[in-house]
C-alpha cells in the first residue's frame, strides 16, 4: 500500500511534471500561435483601418468637391465653411494614413504620390476659383473647365487609392497563408486556452469589478455632459433629432419640444405629429425637406415656419447629416433651431441698409445740387477744424479765387495771401477772434484773384459739433462784388433821388403858395370887375370875363388835385386797424349835399376791418362815390351798391395770382352812363379824361389818386363797365392776419 501510494505519488508527480511540461509546451505553442494570430489580426485590423481611412479620405475629397460645386453655384458661405472643414479632414486622414503605413515603404511612397496629386488638385482649384480668399480672382471664371479638370484629378486620385487598397489586400493574402499554416494547432491551443480560461475567469472577475467601477465613473461624467448639452440647447435655442432609416423611428431632444411650444414628450415622435405645427404656407416646403432626406439621405440648411399652440409664428432653421455606425445603421443626425430673432435682426439690418443707401443717394444728390447752387449763387462753403486748425474748402471756393478746385492747401496763411493788402489785418483779426468766440459775424473784405481781379467777399460762419464730438466752424463765403457795385450805384441814385424829391418839394411849395398867390389875385380882380365894372363892359367883354373866371376856377381845382396826388405819394405808410364802416359814414356825411341834390340811393353791406390809413381810405371812398354821382344819367336817380366778400387769390382770375392769400373784395356798382371796357385801364392814368371839359367837370386826377391809395394799402383796383349800363369798381384789400 505504501509502495502504491508512493507510486501514485510518484505517478502524480510525473503526471504533474508531464502536465506542467505539456502545459509549458502548450503555453509556448499557444504563445506562438497567439502571436501569429495577433500579427495576422493586427495586420488585418491595420489593413482594415488603412482601407477604411482611404475610403474616408476619398469621402472627404468628394465632400470637398461637392461643397466646391455648391459654393460656386450658390455663393453661399455655408458651403465655403464645409469646404474648409473637408480640407482639414483630408489633412487629418493623411496624418492617420502616414502613421498606419509607417512600416510599409511601398505604401509610404504611394501615399506621398497620392498627397502630391491631391495637393495639385487643391492648388488648381485655389488658383482658378475664389474659394481661396487670398486670391483676388474675377468672378467670371470658367466653371465648366474647372469642374472637368477637377473631375479628372478626382478620377486619378480614385485610381491611386485603389492601387493602395490592392496593395493592402496583397499583404493581407500573404499573411492569411501564413496564418493557415498555423491554424491546425488551434484544437490543441483551444484545450490550453480552456485551462487558461479558468485561471483567467478569476482575473476577469477581478478586472470586471474594477472596470464596472470605472464605467460608473464614466457614466457620471456622461450624465454631466448630457446635462450640459441640454442646457446648451436651451441657451442657444436649438434642438437635436435622429431619424433612423433602418427602423424609421424619429426621436427629438427635450428642447425641440420647447421650441415647438409644448412640454417634453407631449406628442408622438413621428412626421404626422410634427406636421401639425407647420405653418400652412410652408407645408409643401417641409414635405420637400422630408422627401429630400429620404432620397438624398442628407439635409442641407432649410428654413420654414411653425405656429406654436400659443398662436405665435416662429422661423425655424434645420440641417442634418447622414451618420453610419459600425453596424451599418443609417441615421440622419439633425439640428433644428429657432432663428426668428436672428431673422428679424437681419430684416432690420437689411431695412437699415436700404435706408442708408437711400440717405446716401439723397446726400449725393444734395451734394451735387449744393455744388451747382454754389456756382449759381457765387458762393463757397468751408469747414475749419478747431482741433487741427485745418480748413476744408468746397470746389467753388477755389473758383471764386480764380483757381481750379483743390489746387492749394487752404490754410490761413495761403488764404490771407489772396486778401487785399488793405483788408488783411481785418481778416487776421477776425480769424483770431473766431478761435475764441467760435463764430465769425458778417465779414466784408476784398480779395485779389489769381488773374489780378479785385472782388468783394462776404463771409459768415458759426460753430458746429459733429457726432464724434469734434468742434468745427462751418462758414460760407460769397462773391458779392455785383451786389456791392449795385449798392454803390444805388447810393448814387438815392442821392439823385433825394435831389429830385427836394426839387419836387420845392415845386409843391411853389404850387401851393407861389402859383396860388397870383391865381388868388386874378380871382380877386375878376370878382371886383364883376362887382363894379361888369355893367360897363360890352357883351363880348362880359363873355371874356366869364371865360376867365371859369379858367381860373379850373386852375384852382387842378392845383388842389395835383397837391392831393403828391400828398398821396408822399404820405406815411404806417397802417393801423380801421373800420371801413366808419370810413363810409364819414364819406357819406361829406357828400351828403351832393347825394341829396342827385336824389341818389346808396346801399352798402357790412364792411370789414383792414389795416389802413383813415384819411386815405375816406378819400378813396369819396372819389369813387363822387365819380358815380358825377357820371349818373340825367333822367335816372343814381343807385350805388357797395358789396363786400372774402375771396382767395387763386379763385380770382383777374388777380393772376396762384397763392392761397385771402382778400376782402369790395365792389362799387352804379347805374350811370358807364364807358367802353377798352378804357378800363386808361381811366386810372393821370390827367386822363374820357369826356370833354364842357361835358363833365374834372381834372383827370381823381381815379389816379384812387389807384395810388390802393397800392399804398397793398391792394388792387379794377374797373368793369358797359356803355350806357353803369360801371363797377372792384377793390381788393389783404385780410389782416389774426
Amino acid at each position: 500500500m505504501k509502495n502504491y501510494n508512493q507510486k501514485k505519488s510518484f505517478y502524480h508527480k510525473i503526471i504533474f511534471t508531464i502536465s506542467l511540461l505539456i502545459l509549458f509546451i502548450i503555453s509556448l505553442l499557444t504563445v506562438k500561435h497567439i502571436n501569429s494570430i495577433s500579427n495576422a489580426t493586427e495586420l488585418l485590423m491595420q489593413t482594415y483601418e488603412v482601407n477604411l481611412e482611404l475610403e474616408q479620405l476619398y469621402s472627404h475629397i468628394k465632400d470637398s468637391d461637392n461643397n466646391m460645386r455648391g459654393y460656386m453655384i450658390s455663393k453661399e458661405n455655408f458651403y465655403l465653411v464645409l469646404y474648409q472643414i473637408d480640407i482639414k479632414n483630408v489633412n487629418r486622414s493623411f496624418s492617420t494614413l502616414k502613421e498606419l503605413t509607417k512600416n510599409n515603404k511601398s505604401q509610404q511612397e504611394s501615399l506621398a504620390s497620392l498627397y502630391k496629386m491631391i495637393n495639385d488638385r487643391y492648388e488648381y482649384i485655389a488658383n482658378n476659383t475664389d474659394l481661396n480668399k487670398n486670391v483676388n480672382l474675377a468672378k467670371n471664371y470658367d466653371f465648366k473647365n474647372i469642374l472637368q479638370r477637377s473631375g479628372t484629378l478626382l478620377a486619378d486620385i480614385r485610381i491611386k487609392l485603389n492601387d493602395m487598397i490592392q496593395n493592402e489586400k496583397n499583404n493581407l493574402d500573404l499573411q492569411n497563408s501564413v496564418y493557415a499554416k498555423q491554424i491546425y494547432l488551434t484544437p490543441i491551443i483551444i484545450l490550453g486556452i480552456l485551462f487558461i480560461t479558468f485561471l483567467l475567469l478569476i482575473f476577469t472577475y477581478y478586472q470586471t469589478t474594477k472596470d464596472i467601477n470605472k464605467l460608473q465613473t464614466a457614466n457620471v461624467k456622461l450624465n454631466k455632459s448630457h446635462f450640459l448639452s441640454t442646457q446648451a440647447e436651451i441657451l442657444s435655442e436649438f434642438g437635436t433629432w435622429e431619424w433612423n432609416f433602418n427602423t424609421s423611428n424619429i426621436s427629438y431632444s427635450d428642447n425641440l419640444y420647447r421650441i415647438l411650444g409644448t412640454d417634453s414628450r407631449s406628442f408622438n415622435d413621428d412626421i404626422e405629429s410634427l406636421m401639425q405645427f407647420i405653418h400652412p404656407d410652408d407645408v409643401e416646403i417641409v414635405n420637400s425637406i422630408f422627401k429630400k432626406i429620404t432620397e438624398d439621405e442628407d439635409l442641407p440648411q432649410s428654413y420654414f415656419r411653425i405656429i406654436r399652440p400659443d398662436g405665435k409664428t416662429r422661423i425655424i432653421r434645420s440641417v442634418g447629416k447622414l451618420f453610419i455606425d459600425n453596424l451599418g445603421n443609417k441615421t440622419i443626425l439633425g439640428v433644428t433651431g429657432d432663428v426668428t430673432d436672428e431673422h428679424n435682426k437681419n430684416e432690420l439690418l437689411k431695412r437699415n441698409y436700404e435706408d442708408l443707401l437711400k440717405v446716401n443717394n439723397q446726400l449725393k444728390v444734395f451734394d451735387e445740387s449744393s455744388k451747382q447752387a454754389e456756382i449759381l449763387g457765387k458762393y463757397g462753403s468751408w469747414v475749419l477744424n478747431l482741433e487741427t486748425l485745418h480748413f476744408t474748402y468746397s470746389d467753388n471756393n477755389f473758383r471764386l479765387l480764380g483757381l481750379e478746385p483743390q489746387t492749394f492747401d487752404p490754410n490761413i496763411e495761403n488764404i490771407v495771401n489772396f486778401v487785399h493788402p488793405e483788408d488783411k489785418s481785418l481778416v487776421e483779426k477776425a480769424f483770431k477772434k473766431a478761435l475764441t468766440t467760435i463764430e465769425i459775424p458778417n465779414l466784408n473784405y476784398r480779395v485779389i484773384t489769381k488773374q489780378g481781379k479785385t472782388k468783394q467777399f462776404r463771409t459768415l460762419a458759426k460753430s458746429f459739433t459733429d457726432l464724434e464730438g469734434t468742434l468745427s466752424i462751418i462758414g460760407t463765403t460769397q462773391d458779392v462784388t455785383e451786389d456791392y457795385n449795385k449798392s454803390q450805384q444805388l447810393k448814387h441814385r438815392n442821392i439823385d433821388l433825394e435831389k429830385h424829391v427836394k426839387e419836387l418839394n420845392e415845386f409843391n411849395q411853389v404850387a401851393s403858395h407861389d402859383l396860388q398867390e397870383p391865381l388868388r389875385k386874378i380871382q380877386t380882380f375878376i370878382s371886383r370887375i364883376n362887382e363894379k365894372e361888369k355893367e360897363n363892359l360890352t357883351e363880348t367883354g362880359k363873355g371874356y370875363l366869364s371865360r376867365m373866371e371859369t379858367a381860373s376856377d379850373r386852375m384852382r381845382v387842378l392845383i388842389n388835385d395835383l397837391l392831393q396826388y403828391s400828398k398821396t405819394n408822399r404820405s406815411e405808410k404806417n397802417l393801423v386797424k380801421i373800420n371801413l364802416n366808419d370810413v363810409l359814414n364819414d364819406t357819406l356825411l361829406e357828400l351828403s349835399q351832393n347825394i341829396e341834390d342827385k336824389k341818389a340811393v346808396i346801399r352798402n353791406a357790412e364792411l370789414p376791418m383792414i389795416n389802413g390809413i383813415h384819411f386815405q381810405m375816406q378819400q378813396l371812398f369819396s372819389n369813387l362815390l363822387s365819380n358815380s354821382l358825377k357820371y349818373a344819367k340825367s333822367d335816372v336817380a343814381p343807385i350805388i351798391n357797395i358789396d363786400c366778400s372774402e375771396v382767395v387769390a387763386r379763385t380770382e382770375s383777374i388777380l393772376n395770382e396762384k397763392s392761397s392769400k385771402k382778400y376782402f373784395k369790395i365792389s362799387f356798382t352804379d347805374n350811370g352812363i358807364g364807358f367802353e371796357q377798352q378804357y378800363a385801364k386808361k381811366i386810372f392814368l393821370l390827367f386822363n379824361r374820357l369826356h370833354s371839359k364842357t361835358e363833365y367837370d374834372g381834372t383827370g386826377v381823381g381815379l389816379a389818386i384812387c389807384e395810388k391809395i390802393v397800392e399804398n394799402h397793398k391792394g388792387f383796383i379794377f374797373a368793369n363797365s358797359t356803355l350806357g349800363k353803369g360801371a363797377t369798381f372792384t377793390v381788393y384789400f389783404p385780410i389782416p392776419l389774426a
